[in-house]
């Protein structure tokens, strides 16, 4: 048997480690690719604060009998309490022009005791979303339920960056 002619299927070693170092480098590559996607992805997420507050009934039947009173009655309207409270919680829509700042884009009517009200700020980054309450156990004080008074109980401000600040933060992290 003539021995030149078997052929052997074995990779010379000397092509064989470039072969391995570059699967290696595309796979390392493809990895960081990965991750910087997906943190890209989280940059753009809208950053949510979220403000819960607790129904203390003294103070809300407090404010029941002030109300009742002939006192601060806007406290009956469930928009200009919400409109109060967005002041409190926006300094730049509580300095911004009050009729623009003061109308809701969407209202949400949760059930005849709850409303959600959302706003936006004028620059459009920003998203306000407001619920009150009435307390039907104050119903006894008041005498009729249109009487009652609204509460706040939750805030939630969302605020999405616009293009060019994230486009800044890119270029500072690197």
């Amino acid at each position: 048997m003539n021995t030149q002619n078997v052929t052997s299927n074995q990779v010379p070693q000397q092509k064989m480690i470039p072969m391995v170092l570059s699967i290696t480098v595309n796979l390392l590559l493809w990895t960081l690719g990965l991750a910087t996607m997906s943190l890209a992805h989280t940059e753009n997420e809208p950053q949510h604060a979220v403000q819960e507050f607790q129904i203390d009934r003294a103070r809300v039947e407090n404010l029941q009998r002030w109300v009742d009173s002939g006192h601060d009655t806007w406290c009956r309207s469930s928009d200009l309490v919400a409109q109060a409270t967005l002041q409190r919680i926006s300094p730049e829509l509580s300095a911004a022009d009050p009729e623009l700042a003061s109308l809701p884009t969407e209202t949400e009517q949760s059930g005849p005791d709850k409303t959600v009200y959302t706003y936006h700020s004028l620059d459009g980054h920003t998203t306000y979303r407001i619920t009150v309450v009435r307390c039907p156990w104050l119903l006894r004080s008041a005498g009729s339920k249109d009487a009652l008074v609204w509460v706040p109980i939750r805030t939630e401000k969302i605020t999405q960056k616009s293009d060019t600040e994230q486009h800044i933060e890119q270029h500072s992290a690197t």
